[in-house]
C-alpha cells in the first residue's frame, strides 16, 4: 500500500505531466523570454511604485495620483492584451480550474466519499451540505 507522501509526490508527478500543467509552464516560460513584455511588466512596476510613494505623503497630489492612475490602468491593460499574456492568463485559469477540481475531490474523501466513485459537483449543489456550508435547500 502507498503512503500518503507517496501517493501525493505521485500526484504531483501526474500533474506535471499533464497537458494544462504544460500549457502553463510554456506560456510562463515565454512571456519570461519575451523582452518586450517584460519592459512593459517593469516599466507598470516602476510607475506603479511611484503612485504608491506619492499616495503614501502627508499631503499627496491628488491631481499626480489621477494622472497616474489612467497611465497605469492604460499599461495594465497593455499589458493583459499581449498575446503571451493572453495565453498564459487562459493557461492559468484551466490549470487553477484543475486544482480546484483535485481538491474537491480531496475534500470529499475526507468527508468519507468513496475515493473511486466521487465527483466533484464545482458548478452547483452537490447535494452534500458539507460542501458548500448549506443553506440552499
Amino acid at each position: 500500500m502507498m503512503t500518503v507522501d507517496e501517493a501525493v509526490r505521485s500526484l504531483g508527478k501526474s500533474i506535471q505531466e499533464d497537458c494544462r500543467y504544460k500549457r502553463y509552464e510554456n506560456a510562463k516560460k515565454s512571456n519570461d523570454a519575451d523582452a518586450e513584455l517584460q519592459q512593459q511588466i517593469n516599466e507598470f512596476q516602476l510607475r506603479r511604485m511611484n503612485y504608491h510613494h506619492e499616495s503614501e505623503k502627508e499631503q499627496p497630489d491628488a491631481e499626480k495620483l489621477a494622472s497616474w492612475e489612467k497611465e497605469l490602468d492604460s499599461m495594465y491593460n497593455g499589458i493583459l492584451e499581449h498575446p503571451g499574456m493572453k495565453e498564459f492568463q487562459e493557461a492559468k485559469l484551466e490549470l487553477d480550474a484543475m486544482m480546484q477540481e483535485v481538491d474537491a475531490i480531496i475534500s470529499l474523501c475526507l468527508n468519507g466519499e468513496d475515493p473511486e466513485t466521487c465527483h466533484p459537483s464545482l458548478g452547483g449543489c452537490s447535494g452534500n451540505c458539507a460542501s458548500c456550508g448549506g443553506s440552499c435547500h
